[in-house]
């Protein structure tokens, strides 16, 4: 097996090919070898001229498709005023070029951040492109943008909670009936209660909803056209039909996503607050809607906060969250919930 230096050779050659056969261009104009040069470290690569000659001697060696215009005095210095140069001419001849640092990069970034979201069907054929791509990095350590992945964190501005399992098959059930528009019948267990009895649903699958850890899925459930939101985890047997399933007219998964995808009533409600100064400098960096106001300070140093937004379960927890650092004015149902549930953790601690 080659080591990791053979590697990395093997794999600048090829995209040296690929370099020279993209710039060439239809017009299989000649290539400088500074052209070479200047466009892989464009791309972040770490090489040199003495390099990329040693390259394409090889190079020339290899491949029949690719040309040299040898008009040098042996050093590389052009004369007769034509550019000494490369150029690939097997138009017919497909190439089998490496993997970009460019492309490797994206490609990890992905799988880091997007894999989740990605169907599993195409997700077990991606998993030999990712290694590819990390493969390619760990080559190129050299290269200052091979680092980028680890300048990069995502967090999550909550409590982090770990992801509920999810069986592998219900897992490609679902992403396969999405994609081609089938039904499910899934038993399902709901939350309610902890002896809830499962039941089984003929389920109509419209889209897949991330929210956190969880993955919901929206779907008309039996005969009935709402739409609502099944827990995959808590799907316990699913089996795929060969029947089609329904559409819902007018239908948009991002705008129920964000309508329902936090629960509650979702409903919109213009909400008021009193905030402290540090709040407020918060929600100026990050409004709660285009149509938040924030008043001066009053005399006691807290200012007013008017927004219309959606009455949802998330509003709740982080109202709940911010604790003595907002007191909700309006609506006034809004402010009685808040009331409660105040009244009731006070009473737990004393």
């Amino acid at each position: 097996m080659p080591d990791q230096k053979s590697q990395a050779v093997l794999q600048r050659r090829l995209l040296v090919l690929e370099c020279i056969r993209r710039l060439s261009g239809r017009s299989e104009r000649w290539v400088t070898v500074g052209e070479i040069v200047n466009d892989l470290q464009q791309q972040g690569y770490a090489v040199e001229t003495h390099s990329i000659r040693r390259d394409m001697k090889s190079l020339l060696e290899i491949y029949p498709q690719l040309e040299c215009n040898d008009n040098s005095h042996g050093n590389g210095e052009a004369k007769s005023g034509l550019a000494h140069g490369y150029r690939w001419v097997g138009k017919d001849e497909h190439m089998q070029g490496g993997i970009t640092l460019p492309e490797a990069l994206s490609l990890v970034m992905v799988e880091r951040y997007l894999s989740q979201s990605l169907p599993v069907l195409l997700n077990r054929p991606l998993q030999d492109i990712f290694l590819k791509a990390q493969q390619t990095l760990e080559l190129h350590k050299k290269s200052q943008i091979t680092h980028w992945p680890e300048k990069i964190c995502v967090i999550q501005p909550a409590q982090p909670f770990i992801s509920p399992d999810i069986d592998p098959d219900v897992l490609v059930a679902v992403h396969e009936a999405l994609l081609n528009e089938k039904q499910l019948r899934v038993t399902y267990r709901a939350t309610q209660t902890v002896d809830a009895e499962p039941k089984i649903y003929r389920l109509h699958p419209l889209g897949l909803i991330q929210r956190g850890p969880i993955t919901y899925l929206a779907a008309m459930a039996n005969d009935y056209v709402d739409v609502y939101l099944y827990a995959l985890h808590r799907m316990q047997a699913l089996e795929l039909l060969t029947e089609d399933c329904r559409q819902k007219s007018g239908f948009d998964l991002n705008q129920f996503a964000a309508s329902q995808g936090h629960f509650g009533s979702a409903s919109p409600i213009h909400f008021e607050a009193k905030i402290c100064d540090h709040l407020a400098l918060i929600l100026q960096e990050s409004p709660l809607s285009q149509s938040q106001t924030v008043s001066e300070a009053d005399g006691s140093g807290f200012r007013r906060l008017a927004a219309d937004v959606l009455d949802t379960w998330q509003l709740r927890w982080w109202i709940m969250g911010e604790g003595d650092r907002i007191e909700v004015l309006l609506p006034i149902e809004l402010r009685q919930d808040i009331q409660g549930m105040l009244t009731r953790a006070h009473a737990q601690y004393f």
